[in-house]
């Protein structure tokens, strides 16, 4: 089993940051010879910082640099406007460069997101997290509830999303080749700045009771749970914490085999600060109303769904399951 240590940094979850212009310039020329990218990067024009040229469809690149006249590092464009007026106005000089290994092996794997999202750079998939322990987390294996109610554990787990180890967790939606090229990509997000294209990703993240939350990620800002994602392993979905106005209004079903969901659930709603009432719709059911001239909700749950107390190291959320459907 692994351990999650906290205090994660790298950024996952990418998509290109705002150009700076003093920044190398970066362009895709799909299936270009050498002497098309070396005129695509002629077409940028002269400038003090080298521009860089990618195909996707092959993961080559080329590293060229612009200048006017015999001055390496001049850009003297003069009056006239655009590449082409540039290039003609000082007799535009067109240098290649050699490539930084990183950036090479980092076009390799953008390249790779080219041919397995069809050249979308957008991508799905669940990441199942069981397999992962939160020594800081009592009793260690959270559930989409516990996410949505523990601050701290929901800034563990996003913290888990900032890394590549999220890629090395069993999931579906994605091949072990763009796992890999994506774990490449997130290790070295400085080289991957460079090539000024977004890749979005969205993680469907699954604990290990079969509960699900949704995170998107983008490079330069922390991952983001997706609003109202939120689904207990039978697939209802789970209130997000929000305390406005009206609060949690709803109606829950859960058949005979989802006794265990239905107690977390209602101790879910108790811990948002939502009064439960017993006794009051028929079984299997949560009925949760929202008053207005109070504020406030309440729900209401069988009259033989009893809250319980726990033997330490149980789940924080089975408070109310009843003794027959205990797990022994």
């Amino acid at each position: 089993m692994k351990n999650r240590v906290a205090g994660a940094v790298l950024v996952f979850g990418l998509i290109a940051s705002a150009a700076n212009p003093a920044a190398a310039a970066a362009v895709q020329c799909v299936n270009c010879t050498e002497a098309q990218m070396y005129n695509a990067a002629r077409a940028l024009g002269a400038s003090t910082s080298a521009h860089l040229v990618w195909d996707p469809a092959t993961g080559n690149i080329k590293r060229y640099r612009n200048s006017c006249g015999s001055s390496p590092n001049s850009a003297e464009p003069g009056p006239a406007k655009g590449a082409t007026a540039i290039a003609t106005a000082c007799n535009l000089q067109t240098e290649e460069l050699q490539v930084a290994a990183n950036l090479a092996t980092v076009a390799a794997a953008m390249s790779e997101v080219w041919r397995q999202t069809s050249g979308t750079f957008k991508a799905d998939f669940t990441s199942n997290i069981s397999g992962i322990s939160y020594p800081s987390y009592y009793p260690g294996k959270p559930t989409a509830h516990d996410f949505l109610t523990d601050i701290s554990l929901r800034g563990d787990i996003l913290d888990l999303a900032n890394t590549p180890e999220i890629f090395s967790t069993p999931g579906t939606g994605t091949s072990g080749s763009l796992r890999n090229a994506l774990a490449t990509l997130t290790a070295d997000v400085n080289a991957y700045l460079s090539f000024k294209q977004g890749v979005y990703l969205t993680i469907k993240v699954q604990f290990h009771d079969g509960s699900k939350v949704s995170i998107k990620l983008t490079l330069g800002e922390d991952p983001q749970y997706v609003p109202n994602s939120a689904r207990d392993s039978s697939g209802h979905a789970l209130p997000d914490p929000d305390f406005g106005t009206p609060a949690y209004p709803g109606r829950w079903y859960f058949g005979p085999g989802d006794s265990h969901n239905m107690a977390e659930f209602i101790e879910y709603m108790r811990a948002l600060g939502v009064t439960i009432t017993s006794g009051t719709v028929p079984n299997g059911q949560v009925n949760c109303v929202w008053q207005p001239s109070s504020n406030t909700t309440t729900c209401f749950i069988p009259r033989r769904v009893k809250r319980v107390v726990l033997k330490r190291g149980e789940s924080a959320f089975l408070a109310s399951i009843p003794w027959r459907f205990r797990r022994r």
